[in-house]
């Protein structure tokens, strides 16, 4: 008889040792089922986290970087600043050997297109350019060129240095580019090889503006005869700059 109790309290043992394993591997089960479950919803998280900093990049470049607007200055020095939705320069970039010294002693990215022009045209870099024969000329590539001529043509570009102030269009610009020419230059370019000038357009790209548009003169009032290869030495030489600064021939407001 006490052999039979004992037996039956010893099977009682062995299924309570059973519960308590199956109760340890459900909650084993259980854990690693959540860190399962965490780890999966982690990793399915990194391609949204991903596409939202994405999204966070393009929108930052779009108001911040995106260029939409182009505006050149060119005397003899040629220079392009490129701008974004804000009307604020992004690229500050010379396109001639005069261009590049300039820029050496200005600093022009992240400023108002309009203070950063006549930051430009006020330094001591641009002055000695800024004869009395200097054409000045600044021209804007933007779907909103009439906001910035308007700006423009109320700054000391215009009342001060009377400097002339035209529009091109944005198609133009890739083909100035691949020139590597400003808006400007490459402007007088198309011009003059409309009337057969044979100038190339690196042969603009040193030639000062007053000399270009003392060559379209010529041709406008009846010039045939294409450039010769002293006359364009001559002129990269640059103009015969003479009499004081500040005063310029020539403003207004000029689309093409």
């Amino acid at each position: 008889m006490y052999d039979e109790i004992r037996e039956a309290f010893d099977q009682v043992h062995a299924t309570e040792q059973m519960k308590q394993s199956v109760s340890d591997y459900l909650v084993e089960k259980r854990r690693k089922t959540a860190n399962h479950s965490l780890r999966f919803r982690m990793r399915s998280l990194i391609p949204v986290c991903a596409l939202l900093l994405i999204c966070i990049g393009i929108g930052n470049w779009y108001f911040w970087e995106m260029p939409v607007s182009y505006v050149s200055v060119d005397v003899n020095p040629s220079i392009e600043l490129t701008l974004n939705r804000r009307n604020r320069v992004t690229d500050a970039k010379s396109r001639n050997r005069d261009g590049a010294r300039v820029l050496e002693h200005v600093q022009l990215e992240g400023k108002d297109y309009l203070e950063a022009v006549e930051l430009l045209v006020e330094s001591d870099a641009m002055q000695p350019y800024l004869t009395a024969d200097a054409e000045l000329t600044v021209t804007v590539a933007s779907m909103k060129a009439e906001e910035l001529l308007s700006g423009l043509e109320n700054s000391v570009v215009a009342t001060h240095y009377h400097g002339m102030c035209r529009s091109a269009d944005m198609e133009t610009v890739a083909s100035a580019h691949d020139h590597d020419m400003s808006l400007g230059k490459y402007q007088m370019y198309q011009l003059l090889s409309q009337y057969g000038s044979g100038l190339t357009a690196e042969d603009c790209q040193n030639i000062s503006m007053c000399q270009l548009r003392e060559l379209l003169s010529q041709y406008e009032a009846g010039r045939e005869e294409a450039v010769s290869s002293n006359e364009l030495e001559n002129m990269q030489v640059g103009c015969s700059h003479g009499g004081q600064q500040h005063h310029h021939h020539g403003s207004g407001h000029h689309s093409e």
